[in-house]
């Protein structure tokens, strides 16, 4: 006997010729919680795993989990195999790896991104992020809709009619046509690939310290953006020259640095420190970013920077005290402080 297969059963799971999805399932679900993942998750979790091992969608499982694996029909060996796979792969997650980083990708604002161990796994209160920036350019959103033919078409009226204005609206970095946007801090590009899927650009920059944080962050632009996306390593602003940006998108480090080792483990072990630590008070980056970012911007541009929930008034009045203009907090879904918006003066 294999020795996965003695640890599999030594685990409780059942033998092979008893196994059915459900059953795993149930043995899978006791087992995480008993490692520590919150019971709500678990059962989900485990379905998930053995959705990823079996290569079944939703529907395919439910209608499967009741049925024994050992079929007629069905070779033994390819059964083993995906309870291997499965097996592996649950067994990372009862070390709290991050169901993410086991899978691979995780879904943020109705895209599927690629996430490893080098980037800050997307959380859907950061969407709230990015509904507030398509909700300001809500007119270009729609335009952004619109076919290829139907855009031209619009901005050469534009031009014929408000040509004064809208050369206004570029040069200033108000809500024009096309927009230059800057993702700073950018692990994934969930962020600034959500916001481009969504509005028109001229320009896409992500920024991030990490050079292994910009390979998946390349990835998931070739996929989602195609090759209109430009990637920098910097730290922070330091090495963003030429062109300026009317819109600055980022969810920088602002954990503090004394509480990161009491987070839950999936945090605080396995996703990169670099992406959580936000110093003694957790308002490093948003002083840097505040004074940073003011050569780096037109005229009218518009900040929007995800804080955590007892941030809210801190960075208002650090953006508020370098003279940006409207500074504002806004709560996500669950009613706490999760995004301030800025302008930058005219």
């Amino acid at each position: 006997m294999e020795d996965w297969i003695a640890s599999w059963e030594g685990l409780g799971f059942p033998k092979l010729k008893e196994a059915s999805l459900q059953k795993i399932e149930t043995t899978g679900k006791k087992l995480l919680v008993e490692a520590g993942v919150e019971e709500e998750e678990a059962a989900l979790e485990v379905r998930l795993l053995l959705q990823e091992s079996f290569s079944l969608n939703t529907a395919g499982y439910l209608l499967r989990k009741q049925e024994p694996l050992c079929k007629a029909g069905i070779e033994q060996t390819e059964i083993l195999q995906k309870l291997h796979s499965f097996y592996e792969n649950f067994e990372k997650r009862r070390r709290r790896i991050p169901l993410a980083q086991i899978l691979g990708r995780q879904s943020f604002y109705g895209l599927d991104f690629f996430v490893n161990e080098d980037v800050l796994i997307p959380r859907a209160d950061t969407e709230c992020l990015v509904d507030l920036v398509l909700e300001d350019y809500a007119d270009l959103a729609k335009q952004a809709g619109k076919t290829y033919a139907e855009k031209q078409n619009l901005e050469k009226q534009n031009s014929e009619h408000v040509s004064n204005k809208h050369e206004d609206n570029v040069e200033n970095g108000a809500i024009s046509s096309s927009l230059n946007i800057l993702d700073l801090c950018t692990g994934s590009g969930c962020i600034g690939i959500s916001v481009a899927k969504h509005l028109p650009y001229q320009e896409l920059l992500l920024v991030d310290l990490s050079e292994k944080a910009l390979a998946v962050a390349k990835k998931n632009a070739e996929k989602h953006l195609g090759e209109n996306v430009r990637l920098l390593q910097s730290d922070l602003l330091t090495a963003v020259q030429g062109k300026k940006f009317s819109l600055l998108l980022s969810n920088p480090p602002y954990i503090v640095s004394r509480v990161i080792p009491g987070l839950e483990r999936e945090v605080s072990e396995y996703e990169p420190k670099m992406a959580l630590d936000g110093g003694e008070d957790g308002l490093l980056f948003y002083r840097r970013i505040a004074k940073e970012a003011k050569k780096v911007l037109l005229p009218g541009a518009r900040l929007y920077l995800e804080i955590g929930y007892d941030q809210g008034e801190s960075v208002k009045d650090i953006f508020q005290k370098e003279g940006y203009e409207a500074v504002e907090v806004f709560p996500d879904l669950s009613g706490n402080p999760r995004v301030v918006r800025g302008i930058f003066p005219s």
